[in-house]
């Protein structure tokens, strides 16, 4: 299935969604119109059981570069009213079908926020609030091109989306400070020293992620992933205790599902699993 918009396209495939951010001419850069729409799409994809992984690529030569100026300039001359109106842990109805809390339902979390793996394929500029939806990924792949950039002390803002809680657990605090505090690029090399970037690919780094991303879909139980996912999210506000009973009764309910029996099945079998999620 494949629908199509200006700036956001999504197309669904044996079980991977692919959502294109599409303003190539301005890297990507969201306006209020787009911000909206990609909103839609990702609670379309979120509440859909047919998807069991999603790769979130920009066209053209980058990402995302951010927010559009014009957007940046609207915010200048309102003084950031629209944006104060609403909390991020007011509900929003756009994302009433994700199991998530309140405050990841914006689309800055939403890779965070959505049940199936995110992985991010990331060509080139990747800044402001495209560096945020990167960061929330599960999985970023980057291009030998890829540039990050958290430029808000350079335009007079300050880190936004949890970046200040997010990024230092995946690059630790001295590289998240450096980052945030300087606003300087870093490129493709440096983010994967980082751990920012799982892998730079030397190739087409979309279809690198889109193999990966065929993988899990064909390999891997979305029942497992979905609760995998659930569960790494959940373990970074637990304690170890917590987490290992959590475990304990995620394992005795997926003893009981068709996808472990299926699992066992076609691993004995020696031929591909065909799970159900259930």
């Amino acid at each position: 299935m494949s629908q199509t918009e200006d700036t956001v396209l999504i197309d669904i495939e044996d079980g991977l969604a692919l959502i294109t951010l599409n303003r190539p001419a301005q890297l990507n850069a969201l306006t209020q119109e787009m911000s909206e729409r990609l909103s839609q799409v990702f609670a379309s994809v979120g509440a859909d059981p047919a998807v069991r992984v999603v790769v979130i690529a920009g066209a053209g030569k980058g990402f995302c570069a951010g927010a559009d100026i014009g957007r940046l300039q609207g915010l200048v001359a309102d003084k950031g009213a629209g944006l104060s109106s609403r909390r991020p842990d007011d509900p929003d109805p756009v994302f009433e079908g994700i199991d998530a809390p309140d405050h990841l339902r914006s689309r800055l979390l939403a890779p965070m926020a959505l049940p199936q793996p995110v992985i991010a394929a990331i060509n080139g500029a990747c800044a402001g609030v495209g560096l945020s939806m990167a960061v929330h990924c599960d999985v970023r792949f980057g291009s030998q091109a890829a540039l990050f950039t958290a430029a808000f002390p350079r335009r007079g803002l300050t880190a936004e989306a949890g970046l200040a809680w997010s990024l230092p657990r995946i690059i630790g605090r001295a590289a998240a400070s450096d980052m945030l505090l300087s606003g300087r690029r870093v490129g493709a090399a440096e983010a994967e020293r980082m751990g920012l970037l799982n892998a730079v690919v030397e190739g087409d780094v979309l279809e690198h992620a889109l193999a990966y991303a065929r993988e899990i879909a064909t390999n891997c139980s979305p029942r497992s992933t979905r609760t995998i996912k659930r569960q790494l999210r959940l373990a970074e506000d637990q304690s170890h205790r917590e987490a290992v009973l959590l475990a304990h009764d995620e394992v005795v309910a997926s003893l009981a599902s068709e996808d472990f029996r299926e699992g066992v099945a076609s691993h004995v079998e020696k031929r591909p699993p065909s799970f159900t999620g259930r």
